[in-house]
Order: structure tokens, then C-alpha cells, then sequence
């Protein structure tokens, strides 16, 4: 059952990857971002929810939360789904890494990082450290990137909607 949630997480994000090579980077945040549906607010709500669902620690569920909530909050689907692809392969390890760092004023037993290899095992061994981090994380890239959002799409929006 859990293996059916990650394959569908990687599934979602390889569809993602060929959507985004196919239109390249300018034309990607043309339209997707700048040229979308609703108020410079309501997307950058959208991205600040994405990034919070991507970095927090739902794996296998980021693709289906992104786009219930975004359903749920009347946010741009398109905007809360890219922004929840945060956790590619590359960063993974350095968003574990960030996750424990942040958790580990929160909690008693601290996770040692001498010869640690960020995977699976590592993250059962110290979980409640890496939750609670992950969500501080994730609340606190999703304050950040909602705001630094708000403030390009304020000023790089072509008809600047507000």
C-alpha cells in the first residue's frame, strides 16, 4: 500500500519534469505563473501552500494534499501542485538534514550526524526530531517564499492584479 503512494509521487513529479523541460524556464513561468488565474494574493497563497505540503513530511501524499487543499482553499491547483515539487531527488537530503537541524532545540535525545547517511533508517531512528523540524521547516520556507512571491508577482506581473 505504502509502496503504491511513493510510486505515484514519483510517477507525478517525472510527469512534472517533462511539463517543465517541454515549455523551458521562461516560457514555464510566463505561464504558469505570471499569466495564470487569480489575484497576485490568491497565488501566492498558492505557492506558500505548495512549498509547506512539499517540504513537510506527508511523503508519498504531497501531490494529493497539494491539490485537495488547493481545491478545498479555492487556490490556483496548478500553482499549490508545482510548488509542492520542492523535494526532488537532489534536495532530499539536504531538506532531511534541515529538518533535524531545525527539530533538534525541540526535543531531549538529539540526532548525531557523525557517519549518517540521510535515508530512511536515519529519520526512523530520530522521527520525532525530524516531524517537528519538518513542519517548522516547512511553515517557515512557506512564510518565506509566499512573501518573496507576493512581492515578485506585485512587481513583474504584467497587468499587475493585486
Amino acid at each position: 500500500m505504502m509502496k503504491n503512494f511513493i510510486q505515484n509521487s514519483i510517477n507525478s513529479q517525472k510527469i512534472f519534469y517533462r511539463y517543465f523541460r517541454r515549455k523551458g524556464w521562461k516560457r514555464f513561468l510566463k505561464e504558469n505563473i505570471l499569466e495564470s488565474e487569480g489575484s497576485n494574493k490568491t497565488k501566492a497563497k498558492s505557492i506558500a501552500l505548495g512549498i509547506f505540503i512539499g517540504i513537510s513530511p506527508f511523503w508519498g501524499f504531497h501531490s494529493f494534499l497539494a491539490i485537495t487543499l488547493s481545491v478545498f482553499f479555492r487556490l490556483n491547483k496548478m500553482l499549490t501542485f508545482i510548488a509542492s515539487q520542492v523535494t526532488f531527488p537532489p534536495l532530499i537530503p539536504f531538506i532531511i538534514y534541515l529538518s533535524v537541524k531545525v527539530g533538534a532545540p525541540f526535543v531531549s535525545n538529539r540526532a548525531s550526524f557523525e557517519n549518517a547517511s540521510f535515508d530512511f533508517d536515519f529519520i526512523k531512528q530520530n522521527l520525532i526530531q525530524y516531524v517537528i523540524g519538518s513542519f517548522l521547516l516547512a511553515t517557515l520556507s512557506a512564510l518565506f517564499f509566499g512573501a518573496v512571491s507576493y512581492f515578485f508577482l506585485n512587481n513583474f506581473s504584467p497587468e499587475k492584479k493585486r
